[in-house]
């Protein structure tokens, strides 16, 4: 089993409803290959970790490269895994996480997410609170 997380930029001009496209269309292809994972927008940016078998992750990943919603996709890691860090969610969204202040944290104290995938996602929604200049 595969583990791939990586960040692009957003299409500026993206729209809350495109996001909710997205999740509808992701949610479904996961569930068809047997995929799990999590997407973060943080305003600009998106960061997705994506998990499941290593064939299925590499197409699903062609297919979201091409997308023109987002650019620049850039994998800040990849790896083998015995256990999912989001195995109960075909694709788990939240707005920017705002409801996770401190829960990203805690599934990694309980060993329920992976310590460095913790740091990782808790990075990036960090960036995306950050007041951008005027």
């Amino acid at each position: 089993m595969l583990s791939v997380t990586y960040v692009s930029v957003a299409d500026p001009l993206i729209r809350e409803e495109d996001i909710a496209a997205i999740l509808v269309s992701a949610r479904r292809n996961n569930i068809r290959d047997a995929l799990t994972g999590a997407l973060v927008y943080n305003g600009g940016n998106f960061l997705q970790l994506l998990e499941g078998p290593g064939e299925r992750v590499d197409a699903c990943l062609a297919v979201i490269r091409a997308d023109p919603r987002h650019s620049g996709m850039i994998e800040v890691r990849r790896r083998p895994v015995e256990t999912r860090d989001f195995a109960e969610w075909a694709m788990l969204y939240d707005p920017r996480f705002e409801w996770q202040e401190d829960a990203l944290a805690r599934l990694a104290a309980n060993g329920r997410i992976d310590a460095e995938d913790e740091r990782i996602f808790a990075n990036f929604i960090a960036l995306g609170r950050r007041r951008r200049p005027a």
